[in-house]
């Protein structure tokens, strides 16, 4: 079965590449039919290859590509998932390197030759669609689901083991002085304290602890709603993305209006919070990098805690051969050790880069003619420390051709 988003282990095994030169071949297809029944991946495979043999003069390089093509269509020719709507296939015959990723969304066809892994489709989609987990839970029964790209997935059910049983345990008992003994009845006590709810919010947090969420949503009654967010811990109940009433279901399909209303409503919020604190950062003149090159120091020197990527996804970088140093400007010599420099994507390799180190990332959804980082080259960083060395300053202002930010 088609998983239902991309795992994080699928992209991280392919962040490290060996520190070798042999080419990796990435290849992603659309697996979507078009036309009824003709797919045009393969077709679009052979024109690429075909180009590529051309421009490729060494006969050794070219004898590693059609060693790469083949393993590729292999891979596409192979009975798949119909349920899969996209298909990204990395090789390396030279590294040992066979990967093979059926994603639950559709992608362009694309063949890219290049030392490392092509991942800007899948670091762009991991990014730009966050999961989340949906609570739904009552007084006797709860579902856990999981949200990715507003689609409710059930992964978890919990019952309360005694909901069916008689109660005569807890009627008070009438003593001889006419008086009603103590009683333990859940109904005289807050539902803050039901063991049954507890249970609940454990299986939250255990479920939150082994994922990868952007936040959480709560859906029930009011009342039980209320009840689990007092019994939250506090790291939880700062992540709740939103919550609304709903009537008990197993189905997903059910959840969907309202989660995407929820998660929609707190996109557009984060969104006006980050740009918020983005502009009075601008203004003050304080810990934040502007463009490529400044936020990839950010990344390589731990300073950043936040980057923003806004429109392009085509701003052009440097990693030095030699040092490894990447940069956010097509330098040919690096200014720390002089070794030679290979073009690269700077927005991929500062995906890449906030990935490994765990740093968040947000893509910027509004009107592409309005890009909020237009001003700043396309991308920036908010930082814990301002930097206490940087490299060559003409590389660093020749960076995406920046304005000078006021």
């Amino acid at each position: 079965m088609m998983p239902i988003a991309l795992a994080r282990q699928e992209i991280e095994i392919l962040l490290d590449s060996p520190n070798q030169r042999d080419y990796v071949v990435s290849a992603y297809g659309d697996m979507t039919v078009q036309n009824g029944f003709h797919r045009y991946m393969e077709r679009y495979l052979v024109n690429e290859a075909r180009a590529a043999r051309d421009s490729l003069a060494a006969a050794e390089v070219r004898k590693d590509l059609d060693a790469n093509i083949a393993v590729i269509r292999e891979v596409m020719q192979a009975p798949r998932d119909p349920s899969a709507r996209g298909l990204a296939v990395f090789s390396s015959v030279a590294r040992g390197l066979r990967q093979v990723i059926s994603l639950p969304f559709p992608v362009q066809d694309r063949l890219v030759i290049d030392e490392e892994p092509f991942l800007l489709p899948l670091l762009e989609h991991w990014y730009s669609e966050p999961s989340f987990l949906i609570a739904l839970a009552d007084s006797n029964e709860a579902h856990l689901f999981e949200a990715h790209h507003s689609r409710p997935v059930l992964v978890r059910d919990l019952e309360r083991e005694d909901a069916d049983e008689a109660i005569e345990r807890d009627k008070p008992r009438f003593t001889y002085k006419k008086r009603f003994a103590a009683t333990a009845h859940e109904r005289l006590h807050g539902l803050e304290e039901s063991p049954f709810l507890r249970q609940i919010c454990e299986a939250i947090d255990e479920h939150w602890n082994g994922g990868q969420f952007a936040g959480l949503i709560l859906l029930g009654r009011t009342q039980d709603i209320a009840a689990l967010r007092k019994l939250l811990p506090k790291q939880l109940d700062d992540v709740i993305v939103g919550e609304a009433t709903h009537v008990m279901t197993t189905r997903p399909d059910d959840l969907t209006e309202d989660v995407h209303r929820l998660v929609g409503d707190w996109q557009a919020g984060h969104e006006r919070e980050i740009l918020a604190e983005l502009n009075e950062r601008w203004k003050q003149d304080h810990l934040v990098g502007n463009g490529a090159t400044e936020v990839l120091d950010a990344l390589q020197q731990g300073r950043a805690t936040l980057v923003l990527v806004g429109h392009r996804r085509d701003i052009p970088g440097a990693h030095c051969t030699s040092c490894g140093y990447r940069f956010g400007a097509p330098v040919a010599t690096c200014p720390y050790c002089q070794g030679s420099c290979r073009t690269i994507n700077a927005v991929q390799d500062i995906m890449r880069l906030s990935m490994r180190h765990r740093v968040p990332v947000h893509l910027f959804h509004a009107d592409p003619k309005n890009d909020p980082l237009e001003r700043a080259g396309g991308v920036v960083s908010l930082l814990r420390a301002p930097a206490n060395w940087a490299p060559n300053t003409e590389a660093a202002r020749a960076s995406d051709e920046r304005a000078q930010v006021v």
